[in-house]
């Protein structure tokens, strides 16, 4: 994969809690890739296919994956606990390889493989 794979496109800290308007505005773009939410207690990823919420996770302690269908309990945080927010937009098999790994084989240290995926290093392979 060459580095066009992953292009951060958007990045706001905000106390204004946009999260769901933001989501709505993704739609029009068909975007396809992944939404980070850093908050104080987790971090949050929603990942997107062609402008569809596919697929929602929290991750507490860099560690424990929790599914977050459609990014729903992410949202519902944003709006109490305003964070960081970063768009990607990644090559749709690069994020396919991402979201299957992470079903197989729930990951040790998810957010430095996260980061290594979304500096262009990675191919959405957690090995």
């Amino acid at each position: 994969m060459g580095l066009s794979t992953v292009r951060k496109i958007y990045s706001l800290r905000s106390s204004s809690p946009r999260l769901e308007s933001l989501i709505k505005e993704l739609i029009p773009r068909r975007l396809t890739g992944l939404l980070k939410v850093t908050f104080d207690a987790c971090d949050g990823i929603i990942a997107f296919d062609k402008g569809v919420v596919i697929d929602g996770y929290e991750i507490f302690n860099e560690e424990l994956l929790v599914k977050d269908q459609n990014g729903r309990h992410i949202v519902e945080r944003q709006k109490a606990e305003p964070g960081k927010i970063i768009i990607f937009e990644v090559q749709p098999e690069v994020l396919q390889t991402f979201l299957r790994t992470l079903q197989e084989i729930p990951p040790q240290n998810i957010l430095a493989r996260f980061s290594c995926l979304c500096s262009g290093k990675g191919n959405g392979s957690m090995n």
